[in-house]
């Protein structure tokens, strides 16, 4: 066990108090690049059609913004913009490493977004009377309100591994997020968890997000961002939290229409994942179905 796998100093001295301040449950959302995005490919009318506002992209090479990160801080791009006949280039462009750039692929223009979704389950000390106001910032991070419910969360040295599971709102409250592809891209159809689903299955059929990394964080109200309080929060400190709880999105449990519910897993438990991961298609690998001597 190292430093890094207990909670900071800090946080222990204030559990420790008789009133100590509230406990704060984040949650990440870590979409795979290869599972839950096309890869970039030349479109410039006829059968490959051409690209449109809104659609989002990985690199065939993959892109990182921090890959010592964990987990890895990938970039996906999505087209904000398109020009005339909205063709594509001949060859994919050098997509840029930081979030919020951008980079002109001949007649389209793609920004750079993380594949991450933020959202919390409760609100802040603002008066709430809208998004930005309900949202909780934490280390420079905006994670916004959303209907969830958690369980199995707890760890234990005895037994089996945890499964936890998350259960989200399939419903769309007027204070709540909206559900996109990215982090700050274009809201998806009726912004719901299922309209995620739809987009992801897509690519690859059946995923259901499965593969997805689930970053469950525990803070301290009294060490949130300045931004969640009305005045100046002398004792924000991005750093005193408890170790983060990292889980991959095992399986879809249920989805109807008021809810959808997913199971997770440890990733020394996901041993039996079957592979590939995504479709094989012929225009991908062109070997597909032929065979060599």
């Amino acid at each position: 066990m190292t430093s890094s796998d207990l909670p900071k100093q800090a946080t222990v001295t204030e559990l420790q108090k008789s009133n100590p301040s509230p406990i704060v449950e984040l949650f990440e959302i870590h979409l795979d690049q290869r599972l839950h995005y096309a890869d970039w490919s030349v479109k410039r009318g006829g059968d490959a059609g051409t690209y449109s506002v809104g659609d989002t992209v990985s690199s065939t090479s993959l892109v990182f913004e921090d890959s010592t990160a964990f987990p890895p801080l990938g970039l996906v791009f999505e087209c904000t913009a398109v020009t005339g006949n909205a063709y594509s280039g001949t060859s994919e462009p050098t997509f840029p490493t930081t979030a919020g750039n951008t980079v002109t692929d001949n007649n389209v223009t793609w920004t750079a977004k993380r594949p991450v979704k933020r959202f919390h389950a409760g609100t802040n000390l603002k008066t709430t009377s809208s998004l930005q106001d309900a949202s909780i910032h934490f280390a420079g991070k905006v994670y916004e309100p959303f209907p969830i419910k958690t369980e199995g969360f707890d760890m234990s040295s005895k037994g089996s591994l945890p499964r936890p599971r998350l259960t989200i709102s399939n419903l769309s409250p007027s204070l709540a997020s909206t559900f996109t592809l990215a982090e700050g891209g274009s809201a998806l159809p009726s912004g719901t968890i299922s309209s995620m689903l739809m987009e992801v299955n897509k690519v690859t059929v059946g995923n259901d997000l499965i593969g997805s990394t689930l970053v469950y964080i525990t803070t301290l109200k009294k060490f949130l961002d300045n931004e969640n309080f009305d005045s100046t929060n002398s004792t924000a400190d991005a750093t005193q939290k408890f170790p983060d709880r990292v889980f991959m999105i095992a399986r879809k449990v249920v989805e109807n229409q008021e809810m959808v519910q997913f199971e997770c897993a440890m990733q020394m438990d996901m041993a039996g994942v079957k592979g590939p991961k995504r479709q094989v298609l012929p225009n991908e690998f062109p070997a597909i179905g032929e065979f060599f001597q």
